[in-house]
């Protein structure tokens, strides 16, 4: 017996009408989620003989685990849950500092610019050229404390209550005090993309508070790192073409490259 070859494959080979235990099934789907970007129940069924139902117990399982989001019809891959930012703050990245450091060069002297919350705009704040004068709106207090120590720069803060996970003023009052300002550009966190669903996010709080970010600005830019492509989160915060220009890592495939600059974003 061949032993790189899993003893499943074998007996499906040997045996054409034998079943896949269920933890290969969902094994196969989430490859499946994996090449595709997307399965269908009913594909699914067909492909492994066995009843639509039983795709569904496997997809609700997949589900509880946190490993895909159901939709009609299917499933898609779902973005893994966030730690906090204090913690993804603390964690050393190659990759942040260097997307960081070009998304920054896009701001100009006397800009508005609206920085959202998350591990990347810190980042990003940390490579901003101490003389370029221009004023700064967050509802981020790690944001607004980083951008505190950029002497030219003068910064509002949004109020609201705070989302000790994020750090961010969120809610009625936060959402209402974006909605007095029209910025030049906008720095948004984005937890999660897909050609599909579009961006989304964790929580309606966010949701909301991205949404009016969005909504208040000139040009939106994003810093996406390559565990985000293909993934969803719960709350969708609108199309890919919400965004105008998005910094990427070099791993990030052309297919995921070209799907967002047929939706008329900006990829660099």
């Amino acid at each position: 017996m061949d032993e790189t070859v899993p003893e499943g494959k074998i007996m499906q080979a040997a045996f054409p009408g034998f079943e896949l235990f269920p933890f290969e099934r969902r094994e196969r789907i989430l490859e499946t989620l994996k090449n595709q970007g997307k399965v269908l129940a009913a594909d699914l069924a067909d492909s492994m003989k066995v009843s639509i139902d039983t795709i569904r117990r496997d997809l609700k399982q997949l589900a509880t685990e946190g490993l895909v989001r159901r939709v009609h019809g299917g499933a898609l891959a779902a973005a893994p849950f966030p730690r906090p930012v204090v913690e993804r703050a603390a964690q050393e990245s190659t990759v942040k500092r260097d997307l960081g450091q070009r998304a920054a060069a896009m701001i100009q002297p006397n800009n508005l610019v609206l920085f959202d919350g998350g591990s990347t705009n810190e980042e990003l704040v940390r490579w901003i050229p101490p003389d370029v004068r221009f004023t700064a709106l967050t509802p981020s207090l790690p944001v607004a404390s980083a951008l505190c120590k950029l002497p030219a720069v003068e910064v509002i803060v949004l109020g609201g209550r705070v989302l000790k996970r994020e750090l961010v003023a969120t809610g009625a009052r936060a959402v209402r005090d974006i909605g007095d300002f029209r910025a030049d550009l906008c720095y948004l966190g984005v937890c999660a993309l897909h050609q599909e669903v579009g961006v989304s996010t964790f929580s309606v709080e966010e949701l909301e508070l991205k949404q009016a970010l969005v909504r208040c600005s000139g040009s939106v830019v994003a810093i996406v790192t390559s565990e985000k492509f293909g993934k969803m989160a719960p709350f969708i915060i609108g199309p890919l073409g919400i965004l105008n220009h998005v910094f990427v890592e070099t791993d990030v495939s052309q297919a995921d490259r070209e799907q967002l600059r047929s939706q008329g974003v900006s990829v660099d």
